[in-house]
């Protein structure tokens, strides 16, 4: 059974969430400081913010929020099952040695689905910080952010081609809820051209909280595992089920020189 930190309750003003341990704050940090969406969330001293809504701090071993709590738990998979992801991650060896670098590995969810979504758009063969650039960019022609505003923005203006034009505006068109299940949000999105295999899959990860979710054509993916051959990869992903979406956070996070989306 995994142990957790603290229990869930109030401090000096502010909620805690429990969380299982031992959670890698300062990495999970890093991971999304690049891949938050610009003027609307921020990383900064530790600290995780949502302006205008909560900041969330790692304190005496749990999540310790002021403001909306709501999203925070998925954010940071604070019930991440991490002796059970040991457990079978481990018997690998190539995922057993990055697991001694990255101890209770998590896969970090998100405050927004439909922010989320338009980042991976944007982040198709582009680099991370390229795609962070074009999210500050859209983020200032839409302050609020919501479909409807994505909607009418004139895209183009941003720097985005005609097809990835089309790709964004269909979703926030389509009236998608993110909080049906799944493999119907799943459906949908691939029935918008230009959302593929590779988006759903990383979506699936950190919007679906699918733990077996695996995105095995992606460049970072590959590269960490040492193949070019995609079909090699998921043959070998097949050993980490049930939980593939740990394991490739683990490839993503802890090769310094390997790129994530």
């Amino acid at each position: 059974m995994d142990r957790f930190y603290a229990g869930q309750g109030s401090w000096n003003g502010m909620h805690l969430i429990p969380v299982t341990s031992p959670l890698p704050w300062a990495t999970m940090l890093d991971y999304l400081a690049v891949r938050c969406t610009p003027c609307l969330e921020a990383v900064d001293g530790g600290v995780y913010r949502r302006h205008g809504l909560a900041e969330v701090r790692f304190l005496d071993g749990a999540l310790a929020v002021e403001g909306e709590s709501a999203p925070v738990a998925r954010l940071f998979d604070s019930a991440c099952p991490v002796s059970e992801v040991r457990r079978v991650l481990g018997r690998d060896p190539l995922l057993k040695a990055r697991l001694k670098r990255l101890p209770g590995v998590r896969v970090p969810g998100c405050w927004s689905p439909f922010e989320l979504a338009v980042r991976a758009i944007l982040g198709q063969q582009v680099s991370v910080r390229g795609a962070h650039t074009l999210m500050r960019r859209l983020n200032e022609r839409c302050p609020a952010f919501t479909p409807a505003q994505v909607a009418e923005c004139d895209l183009r203006s941003i720097g985005l081609t005609n097809s990835r034009t089309a790709t964004i505006r269909a979703l926030a068109e389509s009236g998608i809820d993110f909080q049906a299940e799944w493999p119907e949000v799943a459906g949908q999105l691939l029935s918008i051209r230009g959302i593929g295999p590779w988006t759903v899959s990383y979506l699936g990860m950190r919007v679906g909280r699918d733990p077996d979710a695996f995105p095995q054509s992606d460049l970072g993916l590959l590269h960490a595992f040492g193949t070019k051959d995609p079909r090699e990869l998921l043959r070998a992903s097949e050993r980490w089920r049930p939980f593939r979406a740990y394991a490739a956070m683990l490839l993503w996070m802890t090769p310094q020189e390997a790129d994530s989306p």
